[in-house]
């Protein structure tokens, strides 16, 4: 048997010491044991302390107090900004380009024919020969389409509707002059005008691009600088308007396959043209 060395002697006396130490009473534990008690006990009684304060100190009470104030206070300022006009939004709800949504009927009855400007599984968009932009959804039942080659953006139907809800579509009696690639690229341009985006515009456009604005014209060479430019100006109301009121079924195509939204003779107006180097075989060539 391998005798015990002085190391586990001494060990075996300290624990007989700790042991009679443990015994006496208002001593604590001794060694590495005592240490993580009183560790243990002190942490116990913070998180009372810091329970007690947060149930019932009347500073935090206040803290709370205030912060609930400070986040109605900021509530109140916000919804007084926004109806006062806060910045960043003003442009969006007066001016001309608040006024977009104006020509679009969403609750229209009776029979309406038009160039299909949009189109969903659920929902339809045809702008008029006056310029008027009609929204119709398709009732859970379906809609009965009466149409040779389907429905296609460009193309002219007639739209039977109750409450902006289509019951029938069918081919449109009228026939426009520009084919339907122009005319469905026509109405790429009318929704850039209609929500004013400046993004939109820079993606149908060829460059370089020539622009008319109010205090001169301006060549741009690529969309970078085309984005630069200032989109009050872009969409000044006089364009807003010649642009969004086109009759698209008198767009007819010009020398060079050119095309012209808004006025033909004069400004203002947007003019593209026939591009084989783009996927939509269009693209604009110039702002006037």
């Amino acid at each position: 048997m391998r005798k015990k060395g002085k190391g586990t002697k001494a060990a075996g006396a300290a624990l007989l010491l700790c042991t009679l130490l443990a015994a006496l009473p208002g001593l604590a534990g001794c060694g590495a044991f005592g240490g993580q008690a009183r560790e243990s006990s002190a942490s116990d009684a913070g998180m009372t302390e810091g329970a007690e304060a947060g149930n019932g100190s009347p500073d935090t009470q206040a803290g709370a107090e205030a912060a609930e104030t400070d986040l109605q206070a900021g509530a109140e300022a916000t919804e007084t900004d926004l109806q006062e006009g806060a910045p960043g939004t003003e442009e969006i709800q007066t001016g001309p380009l608040g006024a977009r949504e104006e020509n679009m009927i969403m609750e229209a009855t009776g029979s309406f024919e038009g160039i299909v400007v949009d189109a969903s599984m659920n929902s339809l968009v045809i702008d008029t020969k006056d310029g008027l932009m009609y929204s119709f959804s398709y009732p859970e039942s379906g809609v009965e389409m009466k149409l040779a080659d389907g429905l296609l953006l460009g193309m002219s139907v007639l739209v039977k509707s109750e409450d902006g809800i289509a019951s029938d579509v069918q081919d449109g009696p009228t026939q426009p002059a520009a084919d339907r690639d122009a005319l469905a690229f026509a109405a790429d341009i009318l929704f850039a005008f209609r929500y004013a985006s400046m993004d939109s515009l820079a993606n149908l456009a060829v460059f370089p691009l020539y622009v008319r604005l109010e205090d001169g014209d301006v060549t741009v060479q690529d969309a970078e600088e085309f984005l630069a430019l200032p989109a009050q100006q872009i969409f000044s109301q006089e364009r807003m308007e010649a642009v969004l009121s086109t009759n698209l079924y008198a767009v007819t195509e010009l020398s060079g396959g050119k095309y012209v939204l808004g006025s033909e003779e004069g400004t203002p107006n947007i003019i593209f043209r026939r591009d084989d180097g783009r996927d939509s075989g269009f693209a604009i060539a110039g702002i006037n």
